[in-house]
């Protein structure tokens, strides 16, 4: 009975102490002109919030269901279940930015994380977003290069870190973890270049179209409900779109009678008539049938074009 009032005694104090430190940096962030607010504040931005704000996460369950690490033999799993430790974002705070050297990979546990280029203008372009179960910064880890762009949190977001000494010895004595990070990057190579495909040969409402019914199994046909997990301005972005744009696209497909929006839910009547507009190219009056299949374009019958 005394070892467990005395483990409720440490969970206490820990809470306490884990109030205080929130009401602290929250009183420095408030209090702290912009420029100098809690993202540029504390050294490494998150490093020491990783060890102040925790949350109940048993990192070897969760890291034995995430490629590449489920492939790693036990001796070095184990390594790395014990060099990894938890980072805590609260919406809007930043995980790292460009430039910053590379200090090891982070894996999303819950929340997204935008990744994003921003001009001397203040222009923001998003290049992805992570979401639960996804990794930020592989791509920069075996090269030893700085990240190449900013990673902020879209929402609170608890993330796994993971040091890069221990995961280049992973690399360094296991052929087989190098081949299954390397299949890694090469998947978010590939959404890379088909974000680069739809960009360059798209328009703006085949874009559009195109994000609304991807998440969307190939045999639904008919009505479709999808709720948008992002704010519009977040997702003009990740499709080159300004936020206006895209807005006025959206108006568009609704004027069509294509979608009706409703706040963040978008209901689809029809989704065949969806995957017709883009498998027919009537956007810009060019027919595409045949290519892309990766994107699931089809044959199509006459479909109502929509304005770029």
């Amino acid at each position: 009975m005394g070892a467990i009032n005395s483990e409720y005694a440490d969970i206490v104090l820990w809470l306490y102490f884990h109030v205080i430190v929130r009401m602290v940096l929250t009183w420095i962030k408030n209090s702290l002109p912009v420029s100098e607010q809690i993202g540029s504040f504390l050294p490494g931005t998150v490093k020491e919030l990783s060890v102040l704000i925790t949350q109940a996460i048993d990192l070897k369950a969760f890291l034995s269901g995430i490629e590449p690490y489920a492939g790693l033999d036990s001796e070095a799993f184990s390594r790395l279940v014990d060099a990894a430790r938890i980072v805590h974002l609260e919406r809007g705070m930043p995980l790292f930015e460009q430039g910053q050297p590379c200090t090891g990979v982070h894996v999303v546990v819950s929340g997204q994380i935008k990744l994003a280029f921003y001009s001397p203008h203040g222009a923001e372009k998003i290049v992805a977003i992570a979401a639960e179960r996804q990794g930020v910064g592989e791509e920069c880890l075996s090269l030893a290069q700085d990240y190449p762009f900013h990673a902020d949190a879209l929402i609170d977001s608890t993330l796994v870190f993971l040091p890069r000494q221990i995961l280049i010895e992973c690399l360094e004595n296991s052929r087989h973890f190098v081949q299954r990070l390397m299949k890694c990057i090469a998947e978010k190579f590939h959404h890379l270049l088909l974000d680069v495909e739809a960009a360059s040969l798209l328009t703006g409402s085949e874009r559009v179209v195109e994000y609304l019914i991807r998440d969307l199994d190939a045999s639904v046909q008919g009505a479709a409900v999808i709720e948008l997990s992002m704010a519009k301005s977040v997702i003009a972005s990740r499709l080159s779109l300004t936020q206006e744009h895209f807005s006025r696209l959206l108006r568009q497909l609704s004027d069509s009678g294509m979608i009706a929006v409703d706040g963040r839910q978008i209901q689809i009547p029809d989704v065949h008539r969806m995957r017709q507009y883009l498998a027919s190219g009537e956007g810009h009056g060019v027919n595409r049938l045949g290519r892309s299949s990766g994107r699931g374009r089809s044959g199509s019958d006459h479909v109502l074009a929509v304005a770029c």
